[in-house]
């Protein structure tokens, strides 16, 4: 039940949030993609926690496979590094990177993202992209 909680103020949020001239504002497969990600997440989550964290790395841009970390604090002065399981520990990953090729082009290079939700419901979503390469001096 605490994870319909979190969700549907997640979805409240956003809704309210969001403005149609916002050019970083998520898109709607975005918002739904996050919202599913959360609500798997929070159901493997204990009672008592404060912040969950689900970190994905890449190799390369539009890899297909990495590796996955999910993290929990019980407050707020502390880093999310106690594991936990979420509702399938496959799945927030999986919809991460299906939504890719969803987000405007300039946004799907990324190698990395961090998704991050607080026991209010709010939450941030960041992506790691490749520093680009210093162009050679001539």
């Amino acid at each position: 039940m605490r994870a319909s909680w979190i969700v549907l103020l997640f979805a409240a949020a956003h809704a309210t949030a969001q403005t149609p001239n916002d050019d970083k504002a998520a898109s709607e497969a975005e918002t739904r993609a996050v919202a599913d990600i959360i609500d798997c997440m929070v159901a493997g989550l204990p009672d008592g926690w404060y912040r969950a964290t689900m970190e994905i790395n890449l190799e390369k841009p539009e890899d297909e496979t990495g590796s996955v970390r999910y993290g929990f604090a019980r407050d707020d002065n502390t880093p999310p590094s106690e594991p936990f399981q979420p509702c399938d520990v496959k799945k927030p990953a999986r919809i991460m990177i299906e939504l890719r090729s969803k987000l405007p082009p300039a946004r799907r290079g990324w190698i990395g993202v961090n998704v991050t939700v607080l026991y209010d419901g709010r939450f941030g979503i960041h992506y790691g992209y490749p520093q680009a390469k210093p162009k050679p001096k001539p």
